[in-house]
């Protein structure tokens, strides 16, 4: 018998939570899931700084 699972490894470890398994997601899914955690910040950084250069212009 074969058996598949595709999952994301929140951390290692004594800092590892629980992992979160991914029932219908694509692998471009998966991927961008992953990577949130890392990306998702700088993106709010970067919206909030456009933010204040448009302040900034008013």
């Amino acid at each position: 018998m074969l058996s598949r699972s595709n999952f994301i490894q929140t951390d290692e470890g004594a800092d590892r939570g629980d992992d979160i398994e991914m029932a219908s997601a694509t692998a471009e899914d998966q991927d961008f899931m992953a990577a949130a955690r890392q990306d998702m910040p700088r993106l709010i950084a970067e919206v909030r700084g456009l933010g204040a250069l448009l302040n900034q212009t008013k």
